[in-house]
């Protein structure tokens, strides 16, 4: 005989658990059935992966990425179909039916909004404008709040804490005293005044925090793992309110679960993986996409439940990973940069009639969201996205302990630690967007290699607040005067960076790697440095004429073919300065511009899975040889020997900095 408290964990269990299983098999159903269903919108610039744009196109076969947009359609399916079923085993009343109906409905209609932008991008090529998708959206909010409102009197129609304590409005809403209770007494809130404010209420979380989970889409396995984790708990905070006193609590708990479950499910097709296709063959897990459908239907649902259970603040706390993606993008793209571009006046560049590109500007993080930008600076994917689901975690464990906890001051140091959290995340931003230029290794040697890192030139109680992005064949020889001796260590932006270390190239005499040096810095960021522009154009001309004095072109050389394009996505065009440049790109098929040791290996990878690895450059060997002096090369190669693992600082393994490269 099964106790009576033990039958509803076991029928929410239940829920969950088919849940999960349903959307985990019309996914695979989805995939099996619209292979085809691939976005074709192009979106250039150095974010995008899908091909190396730096190196020539003609001659090889350009494929496309995108995988099938197939995943929302089919969990959003799931999460429906399981509700209703839900609601029928747990023999749901007529108000309990109609809360339910109206977070589903609202829920297939955020994803509704996404399925016809996902059909633009893959029949048109383009999505939806902006300001379409915002509206759509903005409509299904309104129409959930007065479903709300007008459907659930005694639920929507009742105003409630903070909104009745605040100065101005809180008179408006409740005009009678409400004496500290955490809603107006029954019949008395303002009828107008609060359908109003719950229009504007719904309208500004449902669209927010469906756009936000949109952006954190960005990467395989990001956005399933942060609304797998905040919906599991909002369902553990719920299980307090399943009693009599509040029959909406069991339908809030069932719809996180449904939630969860349904984001569980799509996991194992969405699975990350430490594949890029610009930087390497590791093995891709994920097959297919949950698409704008998927994602703005998941944060669709997290906002109808943070309404329905009036805890909005919650939301942001539970969610906060969410606030910082969209927040990222909100302030680069809308805010920052016009204001940048219509206020802001760089006196480096005021003599010049060139336009500023934005990537000069100051801003906060190299790209938006906030995933790009550690994605742009070569964080390896997989590991990018457990330390984001470690991330989402901790931030709903504390919202957890803002819904649970019985004391008020652990509450509050709760909400304190996530603002803590938060700024810590946000403010790495401004600590891995700088470059600087510095000798490789630090400490005193017989002769050491100038090298491009990234973050601050220090080391605090054995942790590198830096890390090493690739060693150029020239040496500290190359500098000559005490301005440059003082520019090393300098933190600069990549194409500055960039730019000096091709000069140092170019005074050496390693002219293809000046030359990748200088490629990777964009058309527009090069215009803004002509004298770097002139020094390229000059080490292109003298690569050609040495070819050509060489090696004859072929007529077939001239007339290149076009690139054969397999799939519906144009290339980027973009190239990537952050992208540490590979051996064949120095070389340019020319051995004797630069040399490397026979009996060099590889730096190990602490990586212990069996995912294919391709190493970009044997300039991060463990045996390396030193040029002498500029041209000129020792016999001996220098070793550097690495640290033992066991040695290495938790952070710099979890980061997976290879042994050695960061000192």
């Amino acid at each position: 005989m099964v106790p009576q408290w033990l039958i509803l964990p076991c029928w929410l269990l239940l829920i969950f658990a088919a849940s999960a299983t349903i959307s985990l098999t019309l996914c695979y159903l989805a995939k099996v059935l619209f292979p085809r269903f691939r976005s074709g919108e192009f979106k250039p610039g150095p974010h995008r992966s899908d091909i190396r744009s730096d190196l020539p196109a003609g001659g090889r076969e350009i494929k496309t990425i995108e995988l099938p947009l197939v995943g929302g359609p089919a969990f959003i399916l799931a999460l429906i179909v399981t509700g209703i079923a839900a609601g029928y085993l747990l023999n749901f009343n007529r108000d309990q039916w109609t809360l339910l109906l109206i977070g589903l409905g609202a829920t297939f209609c955020y994803s509704l909004v996404g399925f016809i932008d996902d059909s633009f991008k893959v029949f048109s090529n383009e999505g939806l404008s902006e300001r379409t998708k915002l509206g759509g959206l903005l409509l299904v909010s309104i129409a959930a709040a007065l479903f709300y409102f007008f459907l659930l009197p005694k639920s929507g129609g009742q105003s409630y804490t903070p909104y009745i304590d605040f100065p101005i409005i809180g008179p408006l809403l409740c005009p009678v005293p409400h004496g500290g209770l955490l809603a107006c007494p029954p019949g008395r809130t303002d009828y107008f005044a609060w359908l109003i404010l719950l229009i504007l209420i719904t309208s500004v979380i449902g669209t927010v925090t469906s756009l936000s989970v949109d952006f954190s889409d960005g990467i395989d396995g990001l956005a399933g793992g942060l609304v797998f984790s905040a919906a599991l708990a909002f369902g553990i905070i719920f299980t307090g309110n399943i009693d009599p006193k509040h029959p909406e609590g069991i339908v809030l708990v069932v719809m996180s679960l449904l939630c969860a479950g349904s984001a569980l499910g799509y996991l194992p097709l969405n699975w990350p993986s430490s594949w890029a296709a610009r930087r390497g063959t590791a093995k891709r897990r994920a097959k297919i996409y949950m698409g704008d459908s998927g994602a703005l239907g998941l944060g669709g649902i997290l906002a109808m439940i943070a309404i329905f259970s009036r805890q909005e603040s919650l939301l942001l706390l539970i969610g906060m990973a969410f606030v910082l993606e969209g927040l990222s993008a909100l302030m680069s793209a809308k805010l920052l940069t016009p204001f940048f571009r219509k206020r802001l006046q760089m006196l480096r560049y005021a003599s010049t009639t060139v336009l500023v590109h934005h990537t000069e500007f100051p801003k906060p993080f190299l790209a938006s969201p906030l995933h790009h930008h550690f994605d742009l600076i070569g964080w390896d994917r997989r590991r990018l996205v457990y330390g984001a689901w470690a991330l989402g975690a901790c931030f709903a464990a504390l919202g957890v302990m803002v819904g649970k906890a019985p004391e008020t001051w652990e509450r509050y140091l709760a909400r304190i630690l996530v603002l803590i959290l938060a700024w810590l995340v946000w403010s790495s931003g401004s600590w891995t967007r700088r470059y600087f230029v510095g000798k490789h290794p630090a400490e005193r040697t017989r002769r050491r290699r100038l090298a491009l890192f990234y973050g601050y030139p220090y080391q605090v109680m054995g942790l590198r607040l830096y890390h090493l992005v690739e060693i150029i064949e020239a040496s500290e020889n190359v500098i000559e005067t005490p301005a440059e001796e003082l520019a090393l260590w300098q933190r600069m932006n990549i194409y500055d960076a960039r730019a000096m270390l091709g000069l140092y190239c170019y005074r050496a005499g390693y002219f293809p790697a000046a030359l990748a040096q200088w490629t990777r810095i964009p058309v527009d960021n090069r215009a803004l440095r002509p004298e770097i522009e002139q020094l390229r154009i000059e080490v292109e001309n003298r690569i050609a004429l040495e070819k050509q004095e060489t090696q004859p072109m072929k007529l077939e050389q001239i007339l290149r073919p076009s690139p054969v394009i397999s799939g519906n996505l144009p290339p980027a065009d973009l190239p990537n300065p952050h992208e540490p440049i590979r051996f064949e790109e120095k070389t340019d098929g020319h051995r004797g511009w630069t040399t490397n040791s026979a009996n060099s290996s590889l730096n190990g990878d602490d990586d212990s899975d069996d995912e294919e690895r391709q190493i970009t450059s044997p300039l991060l060997s463990d045996a390396v040889s030193l040029p002498a002096t500029n041209g000129s090369f020792s016999k001996t190669p220098l070793h550097y020997a690495a640290p033992p693992a066991d040695g290495r600082n938790w952070l710099v393994r979890f980061l997976r900095l290879a042994p050695g490269r960061g000192d």
